[in-house]
């Protein structure tokens, strides 16, 4: 069995820029002046985030929140470089409006199943435009949201949409080179009143094993439906393996996205749990499997809030690696419940600041990625 160190060494975190910028509502939203407002302060901020925690040198880039076309790409790889940061992903919003063209209001009834055939083909040409600027910046995997649904019954024949989503889907998928690989997520809620076109993980797993067999899901927690168990989704999704990336944070019904570990650290607890079970199954191994961290601040420091992330990152699974797996395995065959329970409670309960703290010495990181991060700030003003 693994050291806590060693299972410490092997996780592999990613972090989305988007993360380091500050975060709103419908109603308002707060910016400072410290807030990062360029890619260059985004990539800045990662570049300190992997300084200070030995982790999150992968980074998600955003078009067109990062990129929006080709003479953005030698810069951005430039800031790759110099920062010495891994483009893991580009993520692509389709339901961006551009100024010019046929991608304008009409977005508002979808992309690949909008009634408008010019606003279809549009949309898949401006996805397979990212894909190249995927391609331009060093990247080999694209991550794409299906936002399409309706607002109301008669707006749509829900059977036609989704033959239209994987018809788009098809059409971009032959388009993904050997080397390269595509993530596909959804919210089920997000943005349509009605109905969604991808309303669970059955029809995005679905998509997925019908669009090219690089094809993988993304599993956001944050569109974990209400009563729907964590727990349950990915074991299932891991059995099919289909399950490429896990992007992991706390909210209520999809609102706000909190470090991971602020509200339910248990359900925290038994992800990392759950994929040490997964791992000696042989579905999937620790260290070539990625996990996102997400983060939308709309109150605090967004770099203060993502030191928090990975820190409950790593003390989750510092006190899953603590359960004995042979144990707990006795006792859920005898059965006994309340011992198997007894037993994730005193690896839960366990303080495993030394273990964290020693692994960070052991790697010349700071004790206290937060009280470092603290004291430079401190220094510039």
């Amino acid at each position: 069995m693994q050291t806590v160190s060693e299972k410490l060494d092997a996780l592999k975190l990613v972090v989305s820029t988007r993360s380091f910028s500050r975060a709103g509502t419908n109603l308002a939203k707060f910016n400072t002046d410290e807030d990062p407002e360029t890619p260059e302060a985004r990539l800045r901020n990662a570049a300190l985030l992997a300084e200070l925690t030995g982790k999150c040198r992968d980074v998600t880039l955003e078009y067109p929140l990062d990129i929006q076309k080709k003479e953005n790409t030698e810069q951005i790889n430039r800031l790759l470089e110099d920062r010495k940061l891994n483009p893991a992903t580009l993520a692509v919003n389709p339901l961006v409006a551009q100024r010019r063209g046929v991608l304008n209001h009409r977005l508002m009834y979808g992309t690949l199943s909008s009634p408008y055939p010019e606003v279809r083909v549009a949309s898949i040409n401006s996805i397979l435009g990212v894909l190249q600027l995927m391609r331009d910046i060093n990247c080999r995997q694209i991550l794409l949201w299906i936002p399409d649904g309706a607002d109301s019954p008669g707006e749509k024949n829900a059977v036609e949409m989704l033959d239209l989503i994987l018809k788009g889907m098809r059409q971009i998928g032959i388009k993904i080179r050997k080397s390269e690989s595509m993530l596909l997520t959804f919210r089920p809620y997000n943005p349509s009143y009605f109905c969604a076109a991808v309303p669970d993980w059955g029809t995005a797993a679905w998509l997925c094993r019908e669009t090219d067999p690089s094809c993988r899901l993304l599993f956001d927690t944050g569109s974990l439906l209400p009563g729907e168990s964590l727990d349950s989704v990915m074991v299932s999704l891991l059995h099919q393996k289909i399950l490429g990336r896990v992007a992991f944070s706390d909210n209520r019904l999809g609102m706000g996205t909190l470090p991971a570990g602020s509200l339910d650290a248990g359900a925290f607890f038994r992800f990392f749990l759950n994929l040490m079970n997964a791992e000696r199954a042989g579905l999937c191994s620790l260290d070539n499997f990625p996990v996102e961290l997400r983060v939308e601040s709309r109150v605090g420091d967004p770099m203060e809030n993502l030191l928090i992330a990975v820190e409950n990152t790593l003390h989750a699974l510092a006190r899953a690696a603590l359960v004995n797996p042979d144990e707990l395995k006795q006792m859920q065959e005898t059965p006994d419940p309340a011992e198997a329970n007894r037993i994730l409670r005193d690896a839960f309960v366990m303080d495993v600041h030394p273990m964290v703290r020693h692994w960070r010495e052991t790697n010349n990181l700071p004790p206290d990625p937060l009280s470092e991060y603290r004291g430079r700030a401190k220094q510039k003003r």
